[in-house]
């Protein structure tokens, strides 16, 4: 018998049960593999897939670019947070929409003094800076990185189940999308619903793919 449920807070068709619990045990799986990392191999494998990110031409020409901070195991991004600020690029930080469920925006972020802590652990920009929705014109970054629990060969790209990015991915205004994990984190293939926006590229501390 059929089951259709909607899945990880995206609205839309409802995903089959058998997709929705394979798209389970993967998150578990690269949750689990991520939190046993040692603190010296997160570092040293996360400035590996940074400095192969800095080396995309696409980062190189980019003067707007939008990043993320990484919390607990994620992969990091401080060397490109440093290199992008102290060489003036615009930078662009997520900030989670507390009165929208599952909604965020893009705040431009001049300097590391300007985060807060925000929900789930997150360091975000303050609550005074003005943020930007996905159809605001202000908000173009010529380069985007984003986070993931797991990518695959044809840059699928499967989130935390919030559906925080994949809503603000679907408005399609977001270019050259950059997917950054560790190599673990990368699969053959993803059990992947109609609303996961693939990405252009992914980079890890061994690889750059190109689907």
């Amino acid at each position: 018998m059929y089951h259709g449920i909607i899945s990880e807070g995206t609205t839309g068709a409802p995903l089959d049960e058998a997709v929705h619990n394979a798209r389970a045990v993967v998150r578990a799986s690269m949750l689990r593999l991520r939190s046993a990392l040692p603190q010296d191999v997160v570092i040293a494998r996360g400035l590996a897939a940074q400095q192969r990110v800095l080396a995309l031409d696409v980062w190189q020409q980019a003067y707007s670019v939008a990043l993320y901070v990484s919390v607990r195991n994620e992969m990091p991004t401080r060397l490109l947070l440093h290199e992008a600020w102290t060489s003036g690029r615009e930078v662009w930080l997520p900030r989670l929409l507390p009165e929208k469920a599952g909604e965020m925006e893009f705040v431009r972020c001049s300097e590391p003094d300007a985060l807060r802590p925000g929900p789930f652990g997150l360091l975000e920009p303050k609550a005074a800076l003005p943020g930007c929705g996905p159809d605001d014109t202000a908000f173009r970054p010529e380069c985007t990185i984003v986070p993931g629990l797991a990518f695959d060969m044809r840059g699928g790209r499967l989130g935390y189940g919030g559906g925080y990015y994949d809503r603000f991915l679907a408005k399609g205004r977001m270019r050259q999308l950059t997917g950054l994990c560790f190599d673990f984190q990368l699969v053959e293939r993803l059990p992947l619903a109609p609303w996961d926006k693939p990405v252009h590229r992914i980079c890890t501390e061994e690889r750059e793919l190109c689907p």
